[in-house]
């Protein structure tokens, strides 16, 4: 027999009407409905006495599209064990002839003798707006990497096409000074020399951009990288520089973790790179790459996956140093903090390491005091 919320002591309507959805209880025999609270008033516009008008069967109202979808997944729920529970999703249609969705979610209430389900309990409730903002939010989404890629195809082309032209001008500049040497004066070389100075800055901006660009197009797969082994490649790489200069590196025990291998040499390069260049005047490089494994807690203060394992490592030296108001910042595209004839570049760099770091699910981040060096910390999963 069918109770109101109104007529049912085991269920009182302090009890069921504060849940936000739709509480009933289904009749596996009959298959009908043997309670329901108001919220279906709220939710979809029906009263009780509707309800009792439709002989108290709920399938009426389920999208005719989804009614054997249903019926499918009402079997689950004889098949439950005490204290489980299940949930599916589909449509309900309210009063005005509108289609909401709702997730609904029930256990077992009441068994025979025999242990066969007679009741189940069932919760439904309205995601109509929640399943409306992933749709829009996946479409803004897709808008995103959509705009992202024609931006990095553009970035990409017009760097390529933008060589062409500086070419021709160095090839123009080297007649000027073959053909009208004599002619040229002190000023005339001058404005040349400048020019070529000029062109050669434009040339390495460019590649710079083209390297941006084909990092953010990798396509590359990941596999197992040790992380020792991509450290010695960068030290052989950069070992004039690193002589040159007097650096010391100092690298402890790196992990292996599954990454791109290019990107992971290209990002230790740029880091180690960059402690070099903003040595301190007179000062020899030192620089320290430590790493250490994450705690469950740390895991939980970044907001990472805790079932994941996460590495994280400090490039640590005894440059320069910057402002702490930049720490951000220096992430940026084309940012910089010194002027080019102070530090020569083209402020990408950086901006490639997170890059980098945004293709392996990590998180990058500076610290660093005027005078008194910088740390540079990555933080990656062991998987992806």
């Amino acid at each position: 027999m069918f109770q109101s919320s109104s007529d049912n002591d085991g269920l009182p309507d302090k009890i069921t009407d504060f849940f936000p959805g739709i509480v009933y209880i289904f009749d596996a025999d009959t298959r009908k409905l043997k309670y329901i609270n108001r919220k279906i008033t709220d939710l979809l516009g029906y009263s009780l006495a509707d309800v009792l008008t439709w002989g108290n069967d709920l399938m009426r109202i389920v999208h005719k599209d989804d009614q054997d979808h249903v019926n499918g997944e009402l079997q689950h729920f004889y098949t439950l064990q005490d204290n489980e529970s299940y949930s599916y999703t589909t449509r309900l249609t309210d009063k005005y002839g509108s289609w909401k969705h709702f997730r609904t979610m029930g256990t077992v209430l009441n068994r025979d003798t025999s242990g066969r389900v007679i009741t189940v309990l069932f919760v439904a409730q309205d995601i109509t707006t929640e399943l409306e903002n992933q749709l829009n939010l996946e479409e803004k989404i897709r808008d995103l990497d959509r705009s992202n890629k024609e931006l990095e195809e553009f970035a990409y082309v017009a760097s390529h096409d933008m060589n062409e032209p500086l070419r021709k001008i160095t090839t123009f500049i080297e007649r000027l000074e073959n053909k009208y040497k004599a002619e040229l004066g002190a000023d005339g070389k001058l404005y040349l020399t400048r020019i070529s100075a000029s062109i050669e800055n434009m040339r390495h901006l460019i590649d710079t951009l083209l390297e941006f660009s084909r990092t953010t197009r990798s396509n590359q797969p990941f596999a197992p990288v040790d992380l020792n082994g991509v450290a010695k490649d960068v030290q052989t790489d950069l070992e004039l520089k690193i002589e040159e200069t007097g650096t010391t590196l100092h690298i402890a025990v790196l992990p292996v973790i599954e990454a791109i291998p290019s990107q992971m040499k290209q990002l230790f390069d740029n880091l180690i790179n960059n402690s070099i260049k903003f040595r301190k005047s007179g000062v020899h490089p030192v620089i320290n790459i430590r790493c250490l494994q994450l705690t469950r807690r740390q895991k939980e203060q970044h907001h990472l996956d805790a079932a994941n394992t996460w590495f994280r490592i400090d490039f640590a030296d005894n440059g320069i140093g910057f402002e702490p108001e930049y720490n951000e910042r220096i992430f940026q595209i084309f940012q910089r903090l010194h002027g080019k004839s102070e530090f020569p570049g083209s402020g990408i760099g950086l901006a490639i390491c997170k890059k980098i770091i945004d293709q392996h699910k990590g998180l990058i981040y500076a610290t660093g005091k005027p005078d008194n060096g910088a740390t540079f910390t990555i933080i990656l999963p062991e998987h992806q």
